[in-house]
């Protein structure tokens, strides 16, 4: 398989970026389009369907092309896949429970492949949606097994966090599902989800809680508890211009895997902290540094040691990263892309998530925060099939 990839700031600039990659006789059959809000999505969609080239689009909170990071643009991974080894799934999920249509999605790519890989997306109509990345993940994974291959990451909109857009060749919407099926018989897809961050201090028991809201951990008052990390003691009144933007929790799994959650607010009259996704009484966690610099050697040293040990050969890589990774590491961001695509030096694209998803390291498929998820492609050749 032959991969490009191409960017622009307007649907011209990718219309000719597009004509140029296909001068030497690349005929693009597959397009994963990563494209900001402020863009014109139907004419990207229209340049694209001419050439007959399938779609698998969602909106970011920036733009990845090889190393380079890119805002309020446009960013696309050209593969010439055979088509017979993908399928494109989209269903709205408007009047509908999340739950069911991911599973009845999940049920229609066990009829196309033996054995399907997913690369998925999810937009929503308004930020408290944002956490229905994990049902999807959850539901997908409980019809096709706990094995199943999954990647992927939620649709955003440049930091406005009002609606995301998913898309396809003839649907753009906003509380949408989006599913690129790969027969994993023919098509490697295999991948790392990698946080850098390190836990410290003791280990604690959320000992109450209400869906995404921890209420007590170590039956004391999760804000109370939480303050005290902090060093901080703050009135009432305070709380009002506090940020918690950067308290994460490294969620620890009963299968020694750990993921992380990130704090998005308080209630000050329950005293009680809302984290993105799920977490229930009993769960385990401790609280986890931001990544800093050494992250960005391990991420690149990891990859090698990914390539010697489980895939020596890419086609194309995609990239679904932490939309607070740019916070974290600032320009430094593009030295963590390179790190990776150094290591197969092929074409590769994505964006800056609302959300990761993927397999944690030792662990299950699961929904990520701050996280850097990065995916590696290689299209079997038919010697390979039949050795």
């Amino acid at each position: 398989m032959k991969a490009k990839s191409i960017k622009g700031k307007s649907p011209e600039e990718i219309s000719a970026r597009l004509t140029e990659s296909m001068a030497d006789g690349f005929k693009p059959t597959l397009a994963l389009v990563f494209i900001s809000v402020k863009q014109d999505i139907a004419s990207i969609i229209s340049i694209l369907d001419r050439k007959n080239i399938q779609i698998f689009g969602a909106t970011t909170g920036g733009e990845i092309s090889g190393s380079d990071i890119s805002h309020e643009a446009i960013s696309i991974l050209l593969m010439d896949m055979e088509p017979a080894n993908f399928r494109i799934l989209h269903d709205d999920y408007t009047g509908s429970e999340v739950v069911e249509v991911a599973k009845a999605m999940t049920e229609q790519a066990l009829t196309l492949f033996a054995r399907p890989a997913f690369l998925l997306s999810n937009s929503i109509e308004k930020p408290q949606d944002m956490g229905l990345g994990e049902k999807i993940v959850q539901s997908v994974s409980h019809v096709a097994g706990n094995d199943i291959t999954i990647w992927g990451g939620a649709a955003g909109d440049d930091l406005r966090f009002k609606e995301t857009f998913v898309f396809n060749n003839a649907n753009i919407t906003n509380k949408g599902i989006l599913m690129l099926v790969l027969n994993e018989d023919k098509i490697l897809v295999k991948g790392r989800a990698a946080s850098g961050m390190k836990p410290i201090g003791t280990e604690k028991v959320i000992t109450k809680s209400e869906g995404s809201w921890i209420l007590e951990i170590d039956n004391q008052s999760a804000t109370d508890l939480v303050m005290k990390y902090m060093g901080e003691n703050l009135s009432p009144e305070d709380f009002k211009d506090f940020n918690l933007k950067n308290i994460f929790l490294n969620l620890m799994r009963e299968d020694s895997s750990s993921i992380i959650r990130a704090t998005m607010g308080f209630n000050m009259d329950t005293k009680g902290i809302t984290v993105t996704g799920k977490i229930k009484p009993g769960d385990k966690f401790r609280f986890t540094l931001l990544p800093d610099f050494e992250v960005l050697t391990e991420v690149s040293e990891n990859a090698k040691q990914f390539q010697q040990t489980e895939m020596p050969e890419a086609d194309a890589l995609v990239m679904f990263s932490c939309i607070g990774r740019i916070d974290a590491f600032g320009p430094m961001t593009s030295e963590e892309l390179q790190g990776i695509q150094s290591v197969y030096n092929v074409p590769m694209a994505g964006f800056f998530t609302y959300g990761e998803y993927g397999r944690a390291t030792g662990g299950a498929n699961e929904f990520h925060n701050m996280t850097c998820c990065w995916v590696a492609l290689k299209e079997k050749t038919r010697t390979e099939d039949n050795p």
